[in-house]
C-alpha cells in the first residue's frame, strides 16, 4: 500500500507545483476559477459535480492523500484501513478547501463595465458649455463607479455656462444625456 501513497503524493505534489509555477509565470490561466463560478445558482444541473473535480482540486487530494498515507505509516499506524481512512480524510480536506479558494477568488474578479444608466439623477459639473433647445452637444464630467467620466450632454432648456451644475435626467443614446440646471 506504501507503494500507492508515494505515487499519489509523487503525482499530485507535482502537478500542484507545476500549477503554481506555470501561474508565477503567468502561463497557468483560470481554468478552474470558470468551473467554480459556473455552480453558483445552478446546484442540480451538474455543473456542480465539474466545480468540485476541477484539475487543482484533484491535484491537491493526490498529494495529501499520499502524503497523509505515508506519514500515518511511518508515525507506525499498522492498521492499513486506518491509514486508509486517515488519507481519504486529508485529501478531501485539502480538496475542500482548493475549492473554496478558488471559489473565493473567482468572486474577486470584476468585468470593469461601466453602467452608465447609473448615472441618470446624478449631478454633474459642466466642462463644456451646453447649447440652449438642444441645439447641440456640450460636456459634463459625472462619477460613475467610483471614476470622474466625461459624457456628451443637450439640454431643453436655456444655453448652461461651464463650471455649472446640472442633474441628469434622461439617457439618451450611448453615452449622451439630458440635463437640467440643478
Amino acid at each position: 500500500m506504501d507503494v500507492v501513497y508515494i505515487i499519489t503524493a509523487a503525482v499530485g505534489c507535482t502537478a500542484l507545483l507545476v500549477q503554481v509555477g506555470l501561474q508565477l509565470l503567468g502561463l497557468g490561466g483560470d481554468g478552474d476559477a470558470h468551473l467554480d463560478a459556473d455552480v453558483e445558482g445552478h446546484e442540480g444541473d451538474g455543473n456542480l459535480f465539474f466545480g468540485i473535480l476541477s484539475f487543482k482540486t484533484l491535484s491537491a487530494f493526490a498529494a495529501f492523500f499520499g502524503l497523509t498515507g505515508l506519514a500515518a505509516a511511518q508515525g507506525g499506524i499498522e492498521s492499513d484501513a486506518l491509514r486508509l481512512v486517515l488519507a481519504i480524510g486529508a485529501g478531501i480536506a485539502a480538496g475542500g478547501v482548493v475549492m473554496a479558494l478558488m471559489r473565493g477568488l473567482s468572486k474577486l474578479q470584476a468585468s470593469g463595465t461601466v453602467n452608465l444608466d447609473d448615472v441618470v439623477g446624478k449631478t454633474a459639473s459642466v466642462y463644456l458649455s451646453i447649447p440652449a433647445a438642444s441645439k447641440g452637444d456640450g460636456k459634463i464630467m459625472v462619477e460613475v463607479q467610483g471614476r470622474e467620466r466625461e459624457l456628451t450632454a443637450i439640454t431643453a432648456g436655456p444655453e448652461i455656462p461651464t463650471g455649472a451644475t446640472v442633474k441628469v435626467t434622461k439617457r439618451m443614446a450611448g453615452d449622451r444625456f439630458e440635463v437640467m440646471r440643478a
